[in-house]
């Protein structure tokens, strides 16, 4: 038995000195998938960043290089040590640095980011960058600070453990190596180009055109993009301009008479993508991802990753906004990109489901429960936009249920998690439309989607059909516009505002102030609904009839029911008024004659009302100034 006894000696002194080592040291299971090293242009959270473009930079440029690690939490600890070095094309170290993590709870996600400086003495050439990351936790001793902690509580009223750590050199690690240049640089697709679109697209022989075009900087340097319109092939103007980091800019482009006929007009562009899918911009996000439709059953469903409802108002994930904000956005004058885009590309989607699958009559459109609250808000207001510029004949309906549906068409669902398309399958055998528009722009569920589908049955898989893209509108820039020429004048309706008054400058409470403004048709004869807001609010709407080159004045009063300034303007252009309104004064009694000089007189009152109209004066010019 001794022999025996000898033997296993050594093996409980081996196994003990192994559980010692395990726990004092980082666990082994760090790999190459847990860590992950990128060049960068944002970081949002871990593993949440957009990408550069290219990996090339110039002197002056500072290098965004993200870092993040999992699966290194143990013991309700981390500790990790991000390591960056530098070497330039001649093999000299041009820059290090260490970042130092020291999580004390559960987070298991770590990520930081090293900004490199390119100095102007790194020369031209590739460079190599090596990302290191050190799995540096001591567990044994991190795990003794957690149990002596209770202790200190007690008796010194500590409540931090302290993180221990080993030595780099004993610490398991993984390693990414990139490489990047350094030299003068053209950001290669920089800008996006979308949404062209013809002042008027028949014209009479003689007559000159404009078409205008949308163009966003996709990135957060500065560029220059020059922008070209072509008739028939022949480049009839050129636009340059310069554009900031995340800009959007509408451009207008000159279209000279033309011939008699049909012509062709088309847009080009270098360093950019021309896109048909309209996008959704909140700096320094840009959602541009191609519209998925699929038969279900007797229905169909649409998938959107491109945040049409929540974004037509500015809401993303990093521009987080209330709805109030989101409709005022909305509703503001003027052209609104992302309002324009959302509005064509709904419209189209709309246009498309009844064109293809054949339906007829108003289609009533619910918001689907789960959706995002703030679009109970937003989409009404955004159907009722789309129903006042196309005339679509659809009706909101209101929030609904998943098993409300029976009277409904057509089921928005407006979420960054996928619907429960299980609970729809009578809806689709009705015949009922669901379009999914997804808010999220790090997530995209478009297969888990597809797996519920096809858990439902009678699921064709999605796609991205041509014809989506000129249902009602024409968005596809790629094929250009045909424009044609006539002998009759078909201009249509261009209403130009000017002279804007007011008759009083400080009026009372009760008393009518009269409102008069100018209205011109420059374009061809026909109505026109003419609106005037004061304080946002509606104040005049009527839809009058005017002739080619004619000009009127409109009047009006309006009577002001409370104190205070009142803001006058015309939607959509930048003629604004401000006038004043103060509460009426009554009849005073005589004042008795004064008994003691301490009593104040009537000129203080005089001191008190001039220093209001010198405010309110103030106000005003501040106001007008604005």
């Amino acid at each position: 038995m001794a022999p025996l006894l000898s033997f296993k000696a050594p093996i409980k002194l081996a196994i003990l000195t192994i559980i010692l080592i395990l726990c004092s040291s980082p666990s082994f299971a760090l790999s190459q998938s847990d860590f992950k090293a990128a060049f960068i242009t944002y970081v949002y959270d871990y593993n949440k960043y957009i990408e550069r473009w290219d990996n090339v930079y110039k002197r002056g440029d500072t290098i965004k290089l993200y870092v993040g690690v999992e699966n290194v939490n143990r013991g309700r600890a981390a500790a990790v040590d991000f390591v960056v070095a530098v070497k330039d094309p001649k093999g000299y170290v041009v820059y290090g640095k260490s970042i130092q993590k020291r999580i004390a709870g559960y987070q298991d996600e770590i990520y930081d980011v090293f900004e490199i400086k390119v100095d102007d003495d790194w020369i031209d050439g590739k460079y190599q960058l090596d990302a290191y990351v050190f799995d540096v936790l001591n567990f044994s001793a991190t795990y003794k600070s957690y149990n002596q902690l209770y202790n200190e509580i007690l008796y010194s009223g500590s409540s931090s453990p302290s993180i221990g750590t080993i030595s780099r050199e004993d610490a398991p690690y993984v390693k990414k190596r990139l490489t990047f240049y350094v030299k003068t640089y053209t950001i290669p697709n920089q800008f996006l180009v979308f949404d062209p679109r013809l002042a008027a697209s028949q014209l009479p022989e003689g007559a000159s055109n404009t078409l205008k075009v949308t163009v966003a900087n996709r990135f957060e340097d500065e560029g220059t993009i020059t922008i070209r319109a072509l008739v028939d092939g022949r480049e009839v103007d050129s636009q340059t301009v310069t554009l900031s980091g995340y800009e959007v800019r509408e451009i207008s482009l000159k279209i000279p008479p033309l011939s008699l006929g049909t012509h062709l007009v088309k847009i080009e562009a270098d360093n950019a993508i021309l896109s048909r899918t309209l996008p959704i911009i909140t700096k320094p996000l840009i959602y541009v991802k191609p519209i998925l439709v699929g038969d279900v059953k007797n229905g169909s469903v649409v998938y959107s990753a491109n945040n049409y409802i929540l974004g037509s108002g500015g809401i993303s994930e990093i521009n987080n906004i209330d709805a109030d904000k989101a409709l005022s956005n909305l509703e503001a004058s003027g052209y609104n990109v992302n309002r324009e885009n959302a509005k064509k590309m709904l419209t189209n989607i709309f246009a498309f489901l009844y064109k293809h699958y054949g339906k007829t009559g108003t289609a009533k459109v619910a918001l689907l429960e789960g959706s995002d609250s703030r679009a109970e808000k937003i989409l009404p207001e955004l159907l009722e936009i789309i129903r006042k510029d196309s005339g679509a004949p659809i009706s909101y309906v209101g929030v609904r249920k998943y098993e409300e549906l029976s009277d409904v068409d057509i089921a928005v669902y407006v979420a960054a998690t996928p619907p429960k398309v299980y609970m729809l399958e009578y809806f689709f055998e009705s015949g009922g439309f669901l379009i999914v528009d997804n808010p999220g722009y790090w997530s995209d569920y478009r297969q888990e989607l597809e797996r519920s589908l096809y858990a439902v049955g009678g699921w064709k898989k999605l796609g991205n059909p041509e014809e989506l893209y000129y249902s009602f509108y024409d968005l596809r820039i790629d094929r250009g516009i045909e424009i044609s020429i006539t002998t009759e004048i078909v201009l249509p309706p261009k209403i130009t505002y000017s002279d804007l008054r007011v008759s009083k400058f400080i009026t009372n409470v009760g008393e009518s102030v009269e409102i008069s403004f100018k209205v011109r048709n420059e374009g061809k004869t026909g109505k026109e609904v003419i609106k005037a807001l004061v304080n946002g609010e509606t104040a005049y709407e009527e839809e009058i009839t005017l002739k080619t080159g004619e000009e009127r004045t409109i009047t009006f009063e309006y009577v002001p029911e409370e104190e205070g300034s009142y803001k006058v303007e015309i939607p959509g252009t930048n003629l604004v008024k401000v006038f004043f309104v103060k509460a009426k004064t009554g009849q005073l009694a005589p004042t008795p004659t004064p008994t003691t000089p301490e009593k104040p007189t009537r000129g203080g009152g005089i001191v008190v009302g001039s220093a209001a109209l010198l405010a309110a004066l103030v106000i005003a010019r501040l106001l007008l100034r604005e």
